[in-house]
């Protein structure tokens, strides 16, 4: 198994979440977490809904 970010080998017990010790205390010690915008938001629900419709049976 491999890191998911720096492709580190290593045994699935030493890559929680999929990040090896380095990339997973660079990803959850980075700087303040984003808040999305509006116009991100919009996008996201734009999107799910396109997704739901695709679902729907014809």
């Amino acid at each position: 198994v491999e890191c998911t970010n720096c492709r580190r080998p290593g045994p699935p017990g030493a890559l929680p979440d999929g990040l090896c010790h380095p990339c997973h205390h660079a990803h959850t010690h980075d700087s303040d977490p984003t808040t999305p915008t509006p116009d991100e938001i919009a996008a996201v629900k734009a999107h799910i809904t396109n997704l739901r419709n695709l679902l729907k049976p014809v």
